[in-house]
């Protein structure tokens, strides 16, 4: 009997929570960042590693949510050699529950673990995750999220039999990170309301009784918990200059590397006019390892590699429409950008004389700067004069440059209403 009473409690709990958690979260987007810890699976001789990514997620209601999330880092072989690249995405469905400070939450789905571009580790294997954490709010909107989660691979692929014989593998990882909520009521406990009219029996009575009745509160129209809806856009975007900041990850190949992810951070300008805006920005790559091409040597020899370069930087200018005018409202635009490749460095076995040398070193430094055309689109989420995005560019391709093809760039960030960007006219000049 007593179990039964205790299981009737905590369900009875759960109803509660839940019945908090649908006036402030549900509808609610959740976007965050964290770092991370991997254990990897002892099969992978792995060194431990930290590393970093981040999540969006959407409250169907006030218990299930889906969620989408990255990680990447770069662990290091305990028999040493060059790091590898171990990147993590998943699509998971979340059972929320908790009260209005915190909310505890249980997830599992579906995620693909992608091993990098160094062998042995160029393969990835598709997997199950499942984990639990906490939501702890600081206010209505910000909140810490822990988390504990492991993801399992009941069989591998072709491509990581020869290593680890078909065996299941097993990775778990911790992370820690700030979620922010956008939409719905905002956690953080209840809002205070009104006092209810008095009714018209108990006023006449208190008047008989020769006392004071308390004078009735002014009425207000009907506004939304946590303010304007996502379609009741403010008329303030127009006309405004923003500064932001964003970062992610520079996507390319060249004709001696397979694909290479790495981060990419920058500063833009958004002068908005009504449904368009002016977009000029500024980004550098800042690459974990050397990369490497292959360019024909002076007497036509060609060695693999030949040529290597780290970090890159790129300027871009275009215009970016801003066709639905909500709160939350996709984008997209183009224009054309200067991408420069930094510290080119040839190798060269078959040079003879120090003018062959030059020679190939000039063709590198001329082949890493060109200049290509962008298509960029993604998703804004405006609030009040703070805007937070994401974004993914893909530039076009140019011929004798050093990288191979077109490149991808996934970015989010954040950018700040400075002020307007449209002048007046004014009378007494």
């Amino acid at each position: 009997m007593r179990v039964v009473t205790v299981v009737g409690v905590l369900l009875a709990a759960g109803a509660g929570g839940a019945a908090t958690l649908s006036a402030q979260h549900a509808h609610q987007l959740e976007i965050g960042g964290f770092g991370s810890y991997t254990r990897y699976d002892k099969l992978f001789l792995l060194d431990n590693q930290v590393g970093g990514g981040g999540r969006l997620g959407f409250f169907f209601n006030e218990t299930l949510g889906l969620e989408v999330d990255a990680n990447i880092a770069y662990p290091f072989p305990k028999a040493g050699g060059p790091h590898t690249q171990m990147r993590f995405g998943s699509v998971s469905l979340v059972l929320n529950s908790g009260g209005q400070k915190n909310i505890l939450y249980l997830l599992g789905g579906y995620s693909r673990l992608d091993m990098g571009v160094n062998p042995p580790y160029n393969f990835a294997l598709h997997a199950v995750n499942a984990g639990l954490g906490d939501r702890i709010f600081f206010g209505s909107r910000l909140a810490l999220r822990l988390e504990a989660r492991g993801y399992y691979s009941p069989k591998n692929n072709a491509g990581s039999y020869a290593m680890f014989g078909g065996k299941p593998v097993v990775h778990l990882l911790g992370s820690a990170g700030l979620s922010y909520f956008i939409g719905g009521g905002g956690g953080g406990g209840p809002r205070p309301t009104a006092p209810p009219p008095i009714p018209k029996e108990k006023r006449d009575s208190i008047i008989a009784a020769g006392g004071q009745v308390p004078p009735t509160p002014p009425t207000q129209p009907a506004r939304p918990r946590g303010g304007p809806r996502f379609e009741e856009r403010t008329s303030d975007w127009a006309h405004k200059w923003y500064w932001g900041a964003q970062g992610g990850l520079f996507i390319f190949k060249t004709n001696y590397d397979s694909y290479a992810f790495e981060p990419t951070f920058g500063g833009h300008w958004l002068i908005t006019g009504k449904k368009t805006a002016l977009y000029v920005a500024y980004e550098q790559s800042f690459f974990l390892s050397d990369r490497h091409t292959t360019i024909v040597e002076p007497d036509g020899t060609i060695e693999p590699g030949n040529v290597a370069f780290h970090d890159m930087r790129r300027i871009m200018v275009g215009a970016l429409a801003f066709p639905a005018q909500t709160r939350i409202e996709p984008f997209g635009g183009g224009g054309f950008a200067i991408m420069q490749l930094l510290n080119p460095a040839v190798t060269c076995s078959s040079c003879q004389t120090l003018s062959q040398f030059s020679q190939l070193q000039d063709e590198a430094d001329a082949a890493a700067s060109k200049a290509f055309f962008w298509w960029m689109g993604g998703i804004d989420i405006k609030q009040g004069r703070l805007a937070l995005y994401g974004h993914y560019i893909l530039t076009s391709s140019a011929r004798g440059f050093l990288l191979d093809g077109t490149t991808h760039t996934f970015q989010g960030g954040i950018r700040y209403s400075m002020g307007t960007a449209k002048e007046g006219v004014t009378e007494g000049h």
